[in-house]
This record gives structure tokens, sequence and C-alpha cells, in this order.
């Protein structure tokens, strides 16, 4: 037989594992065993045969690459920071973080969503690559690149280096070659690219508007991220201002003028080394400067810059020149008939000049001339007829026959010269010499002159007209005279006055000051014009006007014809149609116009004080003209009293009362046909009067004047009333705990009543018919003494009063109460009213005081020897001042009497039955043991009664309480003990016997119950056992053979249960042969 040979298996391979995976595939490489061993891949439940062979299997587990994550992004920078975002792969997958030569390590986040991660601590301006992982069970995913920057710093020393009108050039540091900048203003960008080179970068922003405020942010850019951005504000020039000029100069000043920009351009003019600012002018139009303090005749450049938030226009210049000095000392130093030669001083090197007459101008250049030529003449004859032909205060008018057409004259007066030229054609020469003094005599000269050569000269004085006189016045007047004045001209100036038909000549008076005249029989009340003439040297000033008037006459039977408190009626005649009037009183004046026709004057002057005395002034008034006035006095009338009234009566008098009006004013107080003078009071204060001797209970009507100087006011009248009597017979008639009854007789139909006590006042109407009035106060506290004031009442007037005191009935005390009673005794109890309340009791025909108790709480009384068992009626009443409440009652019983020979007279388990003697047929009766209450009624009939007991628990030892009830009141009671049987005990049986002995079993009752055995005529007392369990008892000593009836009883507190029988028998007498 051939020998079956079995192959053993072939070893594992070793070094089996992962060498690399993607997302999708996983490369295992393990080592070959050898050319014949083929190999099979198993994973999941998929088999791979690389060549066949059997093989025990080697296990190694290796995961595939996760995917890498979508939507890798950079979502925010800033200058150390870059925010990157993708979306999360799952639960599983973290992901690592690589840039530079860092990884950071990212936890899979929990829940859906993106993943957001910020890389801090970065440089600024820096490009970064990021690669990221997905992550799973330690292997990566491929990973995927993003580039991201960090923002670039801003830009440092960023400022506005300088501005024209249109353009302002900003400055800043480069921060590095790669970093550009963005410039942003209004809503404009401006990209500036990164400059070669290091240093700052300055960048002119042109195209602005002159004058202007503009917001620059600069951002450095790195890859298209901006910095946070730095801003400045900078200003365009303002505009130079067109128009500017000097439009004025003097020799030490140059005005100039310009346009104005606007409300918030000031201007700085420039010249020489001087700047002068000029503040932006109010409103529209031209600003005017003028620069003064200047050299004359001087060449200025002046510089006007416009000035915007402290930034200068480019400026605008003009040349101005001040004005030269006129040349010193011009004069003609010498002429012959055709030319005159003039001289004067040099100015300087600088300075020509224009020699200007008629409508010639002759330009001269400056040199130094050698000297000049002269003709010289004959002298012409003096002129005939030399006279004065007129003047007035300031000139004199002269005249002269001419000499002929080439003769010219000079005229000299003083230290004036006059040239005066040939006159045409034949005839005399008239000259007014000017800018005289008045009233001045002068000597004139009048000389020919031919060729600047004079004749010897011819004399005459002639004066000017002296100056009217001043201030020339009216001073004065009365009915036949005038008062004028004026101021004196001079020494040797008189006057002449002229009115109507008459010149008065008036001579200059000695020493200064005014002059005084007064024209006298003159006719009163008459205009008239007076014109006052200067005179000197016989000749007249042009004279002065004035009018003035005479007073007219006082007016006739000025008088007072009427007065009252405020005013007062004057009269008088009239003087004319001409004539108005003023009167005048204290410092008051009152213009009058002058009546039309005939008649007396009328006027009332008002507003004035009362009871005062008044100097009135009439003064007749023509042409403002007032007479010497006439005067009178008169007073107005006195007030009437303020606070005129009555302040009290009585029976038969009046007491009134009024305000001072003064010292000086009295008083007459009128009632019937009676007047009382009432001299004023010393001192300030109310007047006070009582008339007396008056009837009680009547209306009387005063009136009071005040008197002043005999006159009366216009008087105030008050109604005032006497006081009625008291009313008679006032008492009280009854009373309750909250209201008291009083009683009075009536005064008469016209007198009503004021009943008042405490704080309250009752208005009682007078009532109609005769008798007595009656009246319940209610609403009253009870137990309260009030003391009640009854006045008599007649037109709101009351009578002195008369008093009585009543008190109300106390209250019923509070919780009248039976609490306690015995067989012969009832406790009544109720709360105290207060410490001035005592008590009555009473019940059948017993009346019981009882004090008021010292301190709060109850009051307790026990009414003893009383009847058992039997009902009573109490009434109880407080008592103030002898007053009775109404009386609260109650009814109570006493206690009935125990019933007699209460006691047990049988039961069973359950029950107990009880018997006792009856008390009467009103009595019932309560059975009380544990918690129970158990009502028995009164039997029927006479005799015992007997309840049993019933539902009890068996062997147990129950208290009786019996008590007698009636009306709901029991007795003392009484008590008994009784127990029910205990239950016969269970489970009685024999358990053994021998012939003379059976052994009996039963069951515990409890460890209070005993036993009692009976069996024939014996009974056996048997113990309850101590424990739990069955009782076991042996009765020996029987006879063999027999049957026995054993009858158990249960025994507690000597009472047995029913008791349970059995029969059991002894063992036969068994003999052995």
């Amino acid at each position: 037989m051939e020998k079956q040979m079995k192959a053993a298996a072939p070893p594992n391979p070793d070094y089996f594992r992962s060498t690399g995976q993607n997302e999708t595939s996983i490369t295992l490489q393990w080592n070959e065993v050898n050319d014949n061993i083929s190999f099979i891949l198993q994973y999941d439940d998929t088999e791979i045969n690389i060549t066949y062979s059997k093989h025990s299997g080697v296990n190694i587990t290796a995961v595939t690459g996760p995917p890498n994550p979508d939507n890798f992004t950079s979502t925010g920078q800033n200058e150390t920071s870059i925010t990157l975002q993708w979306n999360e792969v799952n639960d599983n997958v973290s992901f690592i973080l690589q840039y530079d030569d860092t990884e950071i390590n990212i936890t899979a986040p929990d829940g859906d969503g993106g993943v957001t991660h910020t890389v801090s601590s970065l440089t600024a301006g820096t490009k970064y690559t990021f690669t990221l992982f997905s992550v799973f069970e330690d292997v990566r995913s491929s990973g995927v690149n993003i580039t991201a920057v960090t923002a670039p710093p801003n830009p440092d020393y960023f400022r506005s280096t300088g501005q024209n009108e249109t353009s302002i050039t900003l400055q800043w540091n480069e921060v590095n070659d790669n970093v550009s900048f963005i410039l942003q203003y209004d809503d404009t960008e401006i990209n500036i690219t990164a400059p070669d080179g290091d240093g700052g970068v300055t960048h002119t922003v042109s195209s602005l508007t002159a004058g202007t405020k503009y917001t620059f942010t600069l951002f450095s850019v790195f890859e298209d991220v901006r910095s946070s951005g730095v801003s400045i504000t900078a200003v365009t020039a303002p505009p130079n201002k067109h128009s500017f000029r000097s439009t004025g100069q003097n020799e030490t000043s140059i005005t100039l003028q310009w346009d104005e920009v606007n409300d918030n351009v000031s201007f700085i003019l420039q010249y020489d080394d001087t700047e002068i600012n000029i503040t932006a002018p109010d409103g529209d139009g031209g600003v005017t400067h003028t620069v003064s303090s200047l050299t004359a005749a001087t060449k200025y450049t002046f510089t006007l810059f416009s000035v915007f938030e402290d930034v200068r226009s480019s400026g605008v210049s003009i040349t101005a020149v001040t004005a030269p000095p006129n040349p010193d000392n011009f004069r003609s130093t010498g002429q012959n008939e055709t030319s005159i030669t003039l001289q004067w001083n040099e100015v300087n090197d600088n300075i020509s000049f224009i020699l200007q007459y008629d409508d010639t101008e002759i330009n001269i250049t400056y040199s130094k001339l050698s000297g000049v030529n002269i003709t010289a003449v004959t002298a012409p004859p003096n002129t005939d007829y030399f006279t004065s032909t007129g003047q007035n205060e300031t000139s004199i008018t002269l005249q002269w026959y001419e000499v002929k057409d080439n003769i010219t004259f000079i005229l000299q007066h003083n230290d004036t010269v006059i040239n005066i030229t040939a006159p045409d054609g034949d005839g005399g020469v008239t000259h007014t010499v000017s800018s005289l003094t008045t009233g001045t005599k002068y000597t004139f000269t009048l000389f020919s002159v031919f060729e600047d050569v004079r004749s010897s000269g011819v004399n005459i004085t002639a004066v000017t007209a002296p100056p009217n006189p001043d201030n020339f016045r009216s001073t004065g007047q009365n009915e036949t005279s005038i008062t004028l004045q004026w101021n004196e001209v001079n020494d040797n100036v008189s006057f002449i006055l002229q009115y109507d038909d008459t010149e008065i000549n008036i001579t200059a008076p000695d020493g200064d000051g005014g002059v005084t005249h007064t024209v006298s029989s003159l006719t009163a009340a008459t205009k008239y014009t007076f014109t006052l003439f200067s005179v000197f040297e016989d000749v007249r000033s042009s004279g002065v006007n004035i009018t003035a008037v005479t007073a007219p006459p006082n007016p006739d039977d000025f008088k007072s014809t009427g007065q009252n408190e405020t005013s007062i009626t004057l009269q008088w005649d009239e003087v004319n149609d001409n004539v108005s009037f003023i009167l005048q009183y204290d410092d008051a004046e009152i213009n009058i116009t002058a009546p039309d026709g005939d008649g007396g004057v009328t006027h009332t002057v008002s507003s004035l004080t009362a009871a005062t005395k008044y100097t009135f002034t009439l003064f007749s008034v023509f042409e403002d003209v007032r007479s010497s006035g006439v005067s009178i006095t008169a007073v107005t009338a006195p007030p009437n009293k303020h606070s005129f009234r009555s302040t009290g009566q009585n029976e038969t008098s009046i007491t009134l009362q009024w305000n001072e009006v003064n010292d000086n004013v009295s008083f007459i107080l009128q009632y019937d046909d009676t007047e009382i003078n009432i001299t004023a009071p010393d001192g300030d204060g109310g007047v006070t009067h009582t008339v007396s001797s008056l009837t009680a209970a009547t209306k009387y009507t005063f009136t009071l004047f005040s008197v002043f100087e005999d006159i009366r006011s216009r008087g105030v009248s008050i109604t005032a009333v006497t006081a009625p009597p008291n009313p008679d017979n006032f008492t009280s008639t009854g009373q309750n705990e909250t209201s008291i009854t009083l009683q009075w007789n009536k005064v008469n139909d016209n007198v009503s009543f004021i009943l008042q006590y405490d704080d309250t006042e009752i208005n009682i109407t007078a009532p109609d018919g005769d008798g007595g009035v009656t009246h319940t106060v209610s609403s009253l506290t009870a137990a309260t003494k009030y003391t009640f004031t009854l006045f008599s009442v007649f037109e709101d007037v009351r009578s002195s009063g008369v008093n009585i005191t009543a008190v109300t009935a106390p209250p019923n005390p509070d919780y009248f109460r039976s609490t306690g009673q015995n067989e012969t005794s009832i406790t009544l109890q109720w709360n105290e009213v207060n410490d001035n309340i005592s008590f009555i009791l009473q019940y059948d025909d017993t009346e019981i005081n009882i004090t008021a108790p010292d301190g709060d709480g109850g009051v307790t009384h026990t009414v003893s020897s009383l009847t058992a068992a039997t009902k009573y009626t109490f009434t109880l009443f407080s008592v103030f001042e002898d007053v009775r409440s109404s009386g609260v009652s109650i009814t109570a019983v006493t206690a009935p009497p125990n019933t007699r020979s209460f006691r047990s007279t049988g039961q069973n388990e359950t029950s107990i039955t009880l018997q006792w003697n009856e008390v009467n047929d009103n009595v019932s009766f309560i059975l009380q043991y544990d918690d129970t209450e158990k009502n028995i009624t009164a039997p029927d009939g006479d005799g015992g009664v007997t309840h049993t007991v019933s539902s009890l628990t068996a062997a147990t030892k129950y208290t009786f309480t019996l008590f007698s009830v009636f009306e709901d009141v029991r007795s003392s009671g009484v008590n008994i003990t009784a127990v029910t049987a205990p239950p016969n005990p269970d489970n009685f049986r024999s358990t053994g016997q021998d012939e003379t002995s059976i052994t009996l079993q039963w069951n515990e009752v409890n460890d209070n119950v005993n036993f009692i055995l009976q069996y024939d005529d014996t009974e056996i007392n048997i113990t309850a056992p101590d424990g739990d369990g069955g009782v076991t008892h042996t009765v020996s000593s029987l006879t063999a053979a027999t049957k026995y009836t054993f009858t158990l009883f249960s025994v507690f507190e000597d009472v047995r249960s029913s008791g349970v029988s059995i029969s059991a028998v002894t063992s036969k007498i068994i003999n052995f042969l």
C-alpha cells in the first residue's frame, strides 16, 4: 500500500505593510516566501488571488487617504493675520495647515458647515502659501494650496507738503518695493505704483478747487490687499484776487482795493519787510485797505495773498507810489509887462514839476538857474473919488474912478493887499471887501498899479455894520408891559428898538453882560413885533425880530363848585375867545382851551386823593403867556371807609368797626333819625363804636360818613341786628345710645336756633305756631356726656347762648353669654364697656348692681342659689350717669343632677349593656366613651333606662361617662368601667391522650386573656402564657377509655367568653399476655 503524503501550510509572508495611499487606493507590500508560494489578499467581502497558494493568512489594516477639503479660500486679513476658510469633510477628518516651516493641527469641528481658522503672528505685507491636508487615521490627503497675503502696514509720515490753487502735494514714506498705494478723496481713488529705490513718495493731486479743504485717505496695497488706511486734511491755496489796484494816495499813505474771495478767505498784504493780516470782510463786495505811515514820493511793491486755513495763494503784486510833497517857498520874484518870474525850492533829484495856470500846464524838469531880468516903469496916478458906498457885517463896498485900461489897483487894509485888475471900458470901479469883522472901523489905501509899480495911494475910513445882538428874547411880561433881553455886542455898539410906529434908542451899557429893557404902557393880551438893531458909528445892523405878548388878565370868580372822593369841580369866568387857561396844582398842569361862546368855564379835576386839601392856581394864557394867576383851596371828599362792619352785638347794643382814614378825618354815624359825631381817633388803627339802647332782635341800617373840612363822603351803609334773647326752659327729655332729645321754648316766628356741641353746629329753623321746640340730636357716641349750647338766631346773629349737659345711654355690653353652670348656679360673662360703665343684672324679680371693673377685659358674674335643671332669662343693662342701656337678654339653664344607679348589667364580645335611673321627663342623656358620644332621649314614663352599647372590641375595658342633659347643658357626669367578653380561643382541639390524660391545645388570644377549662364539674384556671403561640394543657387523672366534654372559656377581667366545647376520650388499657 502506497503511503499518502500531506503538504504542510506555507508560512505567512514577512513585513506585510501599507506603503502608500491616495483617496481611492492603498499600496501594500510584503516579502516573497518562495517561488512556489502565491497569495490571496482579503478585505471586506473581497478576495484577490495573487497566484494561488494555501496560506493561514496575515492581517493588516490600512486606510485610504481622505479627500482634500473643498472651497479652501482666504476670507480676510490684517497686518499680522490671515483668516482661512474651507468646507468640513466629515466628523472624523481633522486637518493640518502647513505654511513656511509651520504645521498647525486643526481638529475636526462639531456639526456641519465650514471651518474658519485665523493664522496670526504673521508679517505685514507678505505673501504666504498655505497647504491644507485632510487627515484620517493619521493619513493625509494629497493637500490643496492657496496663496494669501497679509495687509501691508499704513505708510508712515503721511503729510501735505505744498499746494496751489488747483493742486495739493502729498508726501509719505515708502513701505517697500512691493507695496503700491491707493489715495482716496471725495469719490475719487488714485492708484500709485510702488516707487523704485528707497525714500519718500511724493504725489501731487491736481484739478482741485481753490480755497477748499479736502480729506485724503492713503492705503498701502500689497497683492490687491489694502492697509487700514491713514487720513489727513489739507487745503488748496485760495485764488489770488482779481482787480488788485491802488485807488489813491497821499504823501504818507496808499489806498489799495481788491475783490473779496468769500467769507472764509482772509488776506495778507506784504510790502518791504511788513506783513499785514486782513480779516475776511462780512457781506459781498470789495475790500479796501489803506496802508499808512509811508514815506512821501516813494515807490512801493505790494504783494497780496489770499489766505484759507493758513494757506496762502501765490500772491499778486502791484507797485504804487506815495504823492511827492509840495515844493517849499513858491513865490514871484519879478515881472515885466509880458512875463512873471516864479521861484521855489527843489524837492529832490527825482521830482519834476507841472506849473498850471488858466487852462495851461507846463512840465518843468529841474535845473539850477543863473538869475532873472526885470524891467522898471514910472508910477501911475492915484484914482479919483475913492469912497465907501455900503457895508454889511462882514463886508464894505468901495468905489472909485478908473484911471485907464492898463492901470490895475492894489487895495490895502490892515495887513491885507488885494490886487484888482483894470476893468474893461470906461466908468467907475466897484469892489466889495469881504471877510471883515463886524462893527469895525477900517482904513483903506488904494494904489493904482502899472507894471507892478504903485501910485502914492489915497485913504478913506469905513465901518462894517455891527452884528445883530444875540439871544434877543422876551423874558417876561405882565398885562401892560413886556420885558426884552439880549446880549451886549460891545461897549461901542448901541441899539434901536422898533415896534409899531415907535423907535427907542438904547445906549450901549457899561460892562459886560446882557441888556434888559421893559416896554410899558402896552395893552393886555396883545401880540407885539419887536425889531432890534445894533448901531455902530450910526450904522445899523440888519435887525432881528421877535414877537412877544402881554400877559392876559386873571379870570374872575374862580371857585370850587363841588367834589367827590377823587375829583373837584372848579368854575370861573371866560376872558375872551383867544385866552385859554392853565390850571396848576401839586406838580400837575392842565391845559384848558378857550371855550366857544360867552359864559363861565367849568372844569372837573379827577384822579385826586380822597380827603385832601388842594391849592389850585388858575392862569389865563394868551400866546403861551400866563397871567399872574389866581389861587383857591378846595378839598376832595373823604373816602367811604372800607371794612365798615358790625363786629359784635348783644340784645341792646351793636358794636361797629371801620378803618381810620387819617388824623384829619372824623365821622358821622347815622341810623333811624339819629346822627352821632365821632372824632378822628389818635394813632393808626381801626375805629370802634358801640351803639347802645337798642331793641333786641331788631335789624338796623347804619350809614357812616367820613368828614374832612366839613365835607362828607358819599357814605357807606350796612345793616346789623341786635342779638335775640336766649330761649327759655332748655332741657333734655330723653336719650338712647346714639341720640339725645332736647326741648326748649320758642322765642318768636323770626328767631331760629343754633345748637352747638363738640365741634358741631346744627341750624334749627323757627317752628310754625306757638309752643315748645323739640329736637333730637342723633349720630352721637354711646355713654358720652355732652354739653349742648343753644343760641337764638336772628338775621345770623346769635344770642349769648344757654348750656345744659346730657348723656347718651351706654351701649349694651357686647358678648353677653353664659360661660358655665352647675346644678345651683350659672356663670355669666360679658365685655367691659369702659371704666365709667357699671351694670344691672335682672332675672325673675331680682336686680343685681355690678360695679365697673378695674382694668380692661371681660366681666364675669356667677348667679347662685338657683334650681337645678331650670331655664332662666337674664337681662343685662349698662349704666352710665344713672342712665341704663336698652338691655340685652339671654337665657341660661342650671345643670341637671347626675343620674343615680349607673351600672353595667351585661356584655358579650361586641357589646355592653348599661342601666341607670331616669331624672325627669325633660332630661336626656349623653353617654361618652373613647371618642364617642351617644345622645339618649329622655324615656317616657318613670323608671330606669337601659342602653346597650354595641360594635365594641372583644376583651376590652371601656370607661363610660353618663351626663344628664337639660337644654344642652350637661351634668357633671358619673363614670363606670365595664369590659366586653373576650373571644373564644381558636383551634381548640385534642392533640393526644393516654389512659389517664388528654392533652388539649388552642391558640392564645392575647397576653391579657386567661382561660377556664371546664369538664364534668371541674373548672381549671389557666393563666395567659408569655409570648406568642398556642396554649397546651394536659388534663390528667382521668379514667381510661372514657369520653369527656371539655368547654374552654377565654377570661378577661373576670368576664368569660361564651365558651367553645370539644369531646375527647382516654385510651383503653391493653394487657399483653
